[in-house]
């Protein structure tokens, strides 16, 4: 009774079969899953700039100045005059201005600052200028020639967002500079945040849409840091508009500001500079510098530093040698010590003098002039003499940080001193690099040895200081032909990637 059905079975089996062999037109399971409209589309690096300003006015007070606060920008769009950190136009001693700007951007990146001086002119020369300098005005033959930007002193950090300098807050200038020595005619450029550090607490790149601050604070005179105690409020207002409630209005900027060390000899003279900030997307872009190997070219026969033969100022006495105050000639000047200030009849100056010649004892070791470390207190028609005059002389130049410079320079004892008359120290940023320990001046000409010195940057800029260590009594120690030439560059990296340069 039982096989019937198993017959059927199978009969129900080979029907199935066959009909998948012939057919093919019955339904199966099935599943389909489409992903439409797959796209790449590329991030940007928009620089956005801000900037607050406070400066004194016309009337001689510090206000919030609106013409120069912007909230955040593009700093040109192609318009030269669309936004300018620095625009004045009637400046008189003790003038001073405070600016933060702020830099703003979407997506995480390092941030570079190039800060370039394009102009130090004489414009014009009227009656108090051409007192103290003659050679003033003639803006055709004599370009560079102005005292402006010497005149001007700066001081850049890092902020926190409330246009007040605190204590424990970077510096980034290293220390109080003046314009000229900030800038030069070679760009200052500062890394503010890239594979190395950042100049802001926390290292790394600047967060996408968060603000990073960068303070800088300029005096027509002598600026003097006074850090205030940090207040813990950071920025407490809309950028560009004036409004901190604890900004320098109230609680000050953190520095003082002098005029009364400044000479006619900048009257109608003028500066300009440009400021440019660079963005570079830090993704994928671990090892970006702001100067890269591949962009650290350099002539090695450039020299940085300026007026290096004292050819400037020109000595037109019939003694055939003068003094000149700092800053002379592109050199700022100081006295070796603080005292004595006063020597017989004679005072000592204020301003520190630097004594130059013209072939006085001897033929100069290039050019037609150099200069003498133990200097003089009143010239040459000042019968004193003796006096302990000795001066320290420095420039600050422009480097890349890891980057090795040759430091050269020509130095003479006074002929017929004494060794303890002739002693000369050199210092690159503060470190002593040469000593030339005691050496006597013979009877004839200048006898002038030369020295090379390897150095390295360890930042933006480098300072270079030579002093007189020999006995301070207006004779001793010739200096000349101060080289600084550039034999190496900074370590590579990948390059920069993309970026955007705003200036």
């Amino acid at each position: 009774m039982n096989k019937p059905r198993i017959i059927l079975g199978l009969m129900l089996i080979v029907g199935a079969s066959g009909a998948l062999a012939v057919g093919g037109t019955s339904a199966f399971f099935s599943d389909t899953e489409r992903s439409l409209g797959n796209t790449f589309a590329a991030g940007a690096v928009d620089l956005l700039v801000d900037n607050e300003s406070y400066s004194t006015n016309l009337a001689g007070d510090f206000v919030f100045d609106e013409t120069l606060s912007w909230g955040p920008s593009n700093l040109n769009n192609g318009e030269e005059t669309l936004h300018r950190f620095f625009d004045y136009g009637d400046l008189k001693p003790g003038d001073q201005g405070e600016d933060t700007i702020s830099l703003h951007v979407q997506n995480d990146a390092y941030a570079c600052m190039d800060v370039t001086l394009t102009s130090n002119d004489d414009n014009d020369t009227n009656e108090p200028e051409g007192e103290v300098d003659p050679a003033a005005g003639d803006a055709e033959t004599n370009e560079w020639d102005g005292e402006l930007a010497q005149a001007i002193q700066m001081f850049w950090w890092a902020d926190d967002g409330d246009n007040v300098y605190e204590i424990g807050e970077q510096t980034i200038s290293g220390g109080v500079q003046t314009l000229y020595e900030l800038a030069t005619t070679s760009p200052y450029s500062v890394a503010l945040a890239d594979s190395l550090g950042s100049i802001w607490p926390g290292n790394g790149p600047i967060p996408a849409d968060e603000a990073r601050y960068i303070g800088k604070m300029w005096c027509f005179g002598e600026l003097t840091e006074d850090p205030l105690e940090q207040d813990g409020e950071g920025d407490t207002g809309t950028p560009g508009s004036g409004d901190s409630t604890n900004g320098p209005l109230q609680r000050g900027t953190g520095f003082s500001c002098d005029g009364g060390s400044v000479g006619n000899e900048a009257q109608t003279d003028s500066t300009t500079l440009d400021v440019a900030f660079r963005a570079v997307q830090a993704r994928n872009n671990d090892s970006f510098r702001c100067i890269p190997e591949e962009q650290c070219t350099f002539d090695a026969e450039l020299d940085l530093v300026i007026n290096g033969g004292f050819e400037s100022p020109v000595v037109a006495t019939p003694q055939n040698w003068n003094v000149f105050p700092s800053v002379a000639g592109g050199w700022t000047v100081a006295w070796r010590d603080a005292g004595p200030t006063t020597f017989g009849p004679q005072n000592r100056p204020d301003i520190a003098n630097l004594e130059f010649h013209r072939g006085v004892l001897g033929a100069a070791f290039v050019g037609a002039q150099y200069v003498e470390l133990d200097s003089d207190w009143g010239g040459p028609t000042d019968n004193g003499t003796g006096e302990p005059a000795s001066v320290a002389i420095s420039q600050t130049i422009v480097t890349q940080p890891g980057a090795h410079y040759n430091l050269h320079f020509a130095f003479a004892p006074r002929p017929n001193t004494t060794a303890a008359n002739n002693r000369i120290e050199v210092r690159w940023n503060g470190n002593v690099v040469y000593d030339s320990g005691a050496v006597a001046g013979g009877g004839g000409p200048i006898a002038w040895t030369t020295q090379d010195i390897d150095v390295e940057a360890n930042g933006a800029s480098a300072e270079i200081t030579f002093t007189d260590l020999g006995t301070g009594d207006s004779l001793g120690t010739f200096l000349d032909d101060v080289r600084v030439t550039q034999t190496s560059c900074v370590p590579g990296n990948d390059g920069p990637g993309p970026s955007v340069d705003v200036s």
